[in-house]
């Protein structure tokens, strides 16, 4: 199979998504300040890709939902340690975070693309993959890693726009 036939063969909606998220993680790539409404974009596309997966795949059974979880929960604590440590600020009043610029979510969104597309294509012209193939667990791995990943910085930025605690009065 040559290369053209592997991207003619791609359906049209794939290179839709690839074009969205690497125009947001391009943008991510420029400091700047959001409304965590739109933070949230990411983190979403990637947990309901995930998730149709794990629940549209006739082959996906439980071992591939328990590896999603469990890739989900590894990348929500790598995702926190990343936004920990991004220098981000927030304005409580307008409910925005202001971020600086990174490569990180570029790099996550090229990199889970690109697994998630090998694994794909593997699954779809491998003749010596069968239904109960560890592509198929491997795939819902990296997707609730990735998913986890991304849910874990809006999480932070979640956390750190809840309103601080009002200092208590004491009596004189």
């Amino acid at each position: 199979m040559s290369f053209q036939d592997i991207l003619l063969g791609t359906p049209t909606w794939v290179w839709v998504l690839l074009a969205v998220l690497v125009s947001r993680g391009m943008k991510a790539m420029k400091s700047g300040t959001a409304p965590l409404s739109k933070l949230g974009i990411v983190p979403a596309v990637f947990a309901v890709w995930g998730l149709l997966h794990v629940l549209s795949d006739p082959a996906a059974g439980w071992d591939t939902a328990l590896m999603w979880v469990a890739g989900g929960a590894l990348g929500v604590g790598v995702g926190a340690a990343i936004a920990r440590k991004s220098g981000l600020t927030v304005d409580r009043m307008a409910r925005t975070v202001t971020l600086p610029g990174s490569a990180v979510p570029l790099a996550l969104i090229l990199l889970t693309f690109a697994m998630k597309f090998w694994i794909g294509f593997e699954l779809a012209t491998a003749a010596h993959i069968g239904v109960d193939s560890t592509f198929i667990v491997l795939n819902g791995l990296v997707s609730g890693i990735v998913a986890g990943i991304f849910a874990g910085r809006f999480l932070i930025y979640w956390l750190a726009l809840r309103p601080t605690a009002e200092p208590v009065l004491e009596r004189a």
